[in-house]
């Protein structure tokens, strides 16, 4: 979305809602990190503080993954399974509603909800995240600088996803450093993540038109975030780092595809995705591959609507410009969080595509 003045404001990072009659107001303060660890491993770092008012909490989200894996195939079956790593930890701490605090300082605004989670958002755009489980188990000291202009779902004007839900605030891809400590060992880890600064009035799976894709794609020359509902809005945000370009605006294709049975997610991911992006200077182009893969949520139950993050390991890309010549993108790397409409696809009978091998209890989520 293209915006009269895209710059991001301490007034933007303290917003707590909306001026039109509230249904079921939300707001959040959300990262979701790719990094690499001084320990050689890879790592899928995130976390929310996740305000509902008609539920009545504020709750915070932790969430840590770590490693790669593959796919297997099915035998007897054209089905393939992910075997991925997926979470070693997930958390979530549901406070009363009112535990959430946003306090406006000379050059910051710093946000707390409890003593597991806060954000300081300076005003040079950085943000400092301080998260605890307060038992020992985990904690993480982060830094995200994000670069350029971020991707805007409205700012003096709102943008609605759908006809009744009604959107301020933005994601931002940008660079990661800093350092956790997970059952006593201390990593350090540096890459690339997008945060989210977003408030809300209403939301419907129903209405997302089959799948909805959130995330984003960094190289050592292009960031870009982007979000799209394959049968309704479609948004991004492309950062040329080199050339200090901003592309707000455009033609965006997503396409999925080699298809995995997700055991967590009681449904189907791709292991694939190839995004282009049509913009005025010329086509970026991203082809990703999934290495990883978690559920997530607030309900600790499978969900009707399917939600998941996929963490990308090879990470293709290329800038082509009008006049032919094409940059080649280096150092990519990105998540996608998905959320779809029901498990797809659910018309098959569950024989074709699942494995007795394995069994008990799936993953809950939302």
């Amino acid at each position: 979305m293209k915006i009269d003045n895209p710059k991001v404001t301490l007034a933007d990072e303290a917003r707590n809602g909306v001026q039109e009659e509230v249904r079921s107001g939300f707001l959040d303060w959300l990262y979701e990190f790719n990094v690499e660890g001084d320990d050689g491993e890879s790592y899928m770092v995130g976390g929310s503080i996740l305000s509902m008012a008609l539920e009545k909490i504020d709750l915070v989200a932790m969430c840590l993954a770590k490693g790669k894996g593959g796919v297997r195939q099915l035998p007897n079956s054209i089905y393939k399974v992910g075997v991925y790593p997926g979470a070693c930890l997930n958390k979530f701490y549901r406070n009363p509603q009112g535990t959430l605090k946003i306090e406006k300082r000379e050059h910051s605004v710093f946000v707390t909800c409890g003593r597991e989670y806060s954000v300081e958002c300076f005003d040079d755009n950085r943000w400092h995240i301080v998260t605890d489980t307060c038992d020992g188990e985990y904690k993480a000291d982060l830094w995200h600088k994000p670069h350029g202009y971020p991707l805007w779902y409205g700012r003096e004007k709102p943008s609605y996803l759908t006809q009744h839900s009604i959107t301020y605030g933005y994601n931002w891809a940008g660079d990661v450093e800093g350092e956790f400590t997970y059952k006593g060992k201390t990593v350090k880890i540096k890459g690339t993540g997008q945060r989210e600064r977003y408030v809300a009035v209403d939301s419907s799976a129903a209405e997302l038109g089959g799948w909805e894709d959130w995330g984003f794609i960094t190289f050592n020359e292009i960031h870009s975030s982007l979000y799209d509902m394959r049968l309704g809005m479609k948004d991004f945000s492309v950062y040329d780092l080199q050339t200090k370009k901003h592309y707000p605006e455009g033609k965006m294709e997503v396409t999925h595809e080699d298809w995995v049975f997700l055991r967590e997610l009681d449904g189907f991911i791709p292991e694939t995705y190839k995004i282009r992006i049509e913009v005025d200077d010329g086509v970026y182009e991203v082809k990703a591959h999934t290495c990883n893969a978690r559920t997530w949520g607030v309900t600790f139950k499978v969900p009707d609507n399917p939600v998941g993050t996929l963490m990308f390991d090879k990470v293709e890309g290329k800038f082509t410009f009008r006049d032919g010549k094409v940059k080649v993108l280096t150092g990519g790397r990105g998540t996608m969080s998905i959320r779809q409409w029901h498990a797809y696809p659910n018309i098959l009978p569950r024989e074709l595509y699942s494995d007795e091998v394995k069994t008990g209890e799936k993953f809950d989520t939302l």
